[in-house]
């Protein structure tokens, strides 16, 4: 967990005051306020996320009592100096409160004229103060019943089916307000908008340590073209979305993997309700990279590549469905150029393999975390956590499904020059 000393010293209770305010007009003074981190360690690597807890007193007059308790979401920066710089760069923090303020209010209306209620994620409370600092504060949906699914776990059908229609939802709003409203920012043509590549030495390393494992996953039949693959593989996350002619585009989500996803049960335990979080890493291109992201994330492993083409064939009915809904004023988007267009973002499988889906599958531990990823860490804790990653029953169980299934469709495949010899 982050140490009681991580947490920033300007996070103090006269910043939730306005919001208080707005939920509770009866407010009369904050009793108590604590501040406390909601993620363990490797739950999140990119930012801080923090839940600020208040007990208040209304005023007398309130039917509910004088005291009530609340609470709210907190993203902030990382504490450690190395990984804020970066993430500054990134325009995370911009992205995502552009998406929440003006693009979810855009969909959701959209939606309401259709007269359809759907909702994509948490209410949004903009601050008016002018800060120095990040911070986007976010409804804490816990106190509605949502959660995660286990990481490890994935998502069975149920779940993996409830995310895609959420994400077809969605897609088919960006889709048809594009037409409506023109051009997404340029900020949206990228995931992360780095200045520079600060990551060349960490995918060296990782698909090092990638391509020393295969065996493994039974692939060492794959050590080569997998070692010639990746010296010349783009970086996915700073690459800007590819123009192909009369590919159908939406703004993707980004990072959708399954702790991006919170799900709400009614008391049957029956699943009710679907909403995303994290939007920092949007982008406007097809809507195969959610698929594949997604997917090949989050989905469990004994479905994932078995069900693959029936995902793809439910999204794509639901896509149609909520574009016709909408009135999209194109034509729709055909089952097959759907298809083509994931062998065209083939590349994403790469960084899929190679850090994602390691990631999502790692035990919790203590060097789980940005800098040990990125090697900043000293004394070999870098390459303890690579091998962690790596060399564990859960991601080899995985792996030996998605490896010869990506080998098959050609994810791999090299730009052969006369100097490219792939045993």
């Amino acid at each position: 967990m982050v140490e009681a000393n991580e947490i920033p010293k300007w996070m103090d209770q006269e910043l939730f005051v306005e919001f208080l305010e707005s939920d509770f007009g009866d407010l009369k003074s904050i009793k108590e306020f604590q501040v406390e981190p909601t993620a363990g360690k490797g739950e999140n690597y990119t930012t801080l996320l923090l839940r600020a807890s208040f007990t208040i007193e209304l005023n007398a007059s309130s039917p509910d009592g004088s005291q009530r308790r609340t609470s709210y979401m907190a993203k902030v920066l990382p504490t450690t100096v190395s990984t804020r710089d970066f993430v500054t760069t990134w325009k995370v923090f911009e992205k995502e409160s552009n998406c929440y303020a003006n693009y979810l209010p855009d969909f959701e209306q959209m939606y309401r004229e259709a007269k359809k209620k759907v909702t994509f994620g948490p209410r949004y409370y903009k601050h008016s103060k002018e800060l120095n600092e990040e911070l986007i504060v976010l409804e804490d949906l816990s106190r509605r019943g949502f959660r995660n699914v286990n990481r490890q776990k994935g998502f069975d059908m149920v779940h993996t089916k409830a995310a895609l229609e959420k994400l077809a939802q969605f897609h088919a709003a960006s889709a048809v307000r594009f037409e409506l409203k023109g051009l997404y920012p340029e900020m949206y043509d990228r995931n992360l908008c780095s200045t520079e590549d600060n990551f060349k030495e960490f995918r060296e390393q990782q698909s090092k340590t990638f391509v020393q494992s295969l065996p493994f996953y039974n692939a060492a039949h794959m050590q080569k073209t997998i070692e010639i693959y990746s010296q010349q593989a783009e970086d996915m996350f700073q690459a800007y979305a590819p123009k192909i002619e009369n590919e159908f585009h939406v703004l993707n989500h980004g990072d959708a993997w399954c702790n991006n996803l919170m799900f709400q049960y009614d008391q049957e335990g029956r699943l009710r309700e679907t909403y995303f979080v994290d939007l920092q890493m949007s982008r406007y291109c097809s809507p195969a990279q959610d698929l594949l992201y997604m997917i090949l994330t989050s989905a469990n492993g004994d479905i994932k590549i078995q069900k693959f083409d029936h995902f793809i064939h439910y999204y794509h009915e639901k896509l149609t469905e909520n574009l016709t809904l909408l009135k999209y004023p194109k034509s729709l988007p055909k089952l097959k150029s759907l298809h083509q267009s994931i062998l065209s973002y083939g590349d994403w499988i790469f960084p899929i393999v190679t850090v994602l889906l390691p990631i999502v599958l790692v035990d919790a531990n203590e060097n789980a975390n940005m800098d040990a990823l990125l090697g900043k860490e000293g004394d070999g804790v870098g390459d303890q956590f690579r091998n962690s990653l790596f060399h564990n029953a859960r991601i080899a169980q995985h792996l030996k499904e998605v490896l010869p299934w990506a080998h098959s469709r050609g994810a791999f495949d090299v730009v052969k020059t006369a100097s490219t010899s792939v045993d």
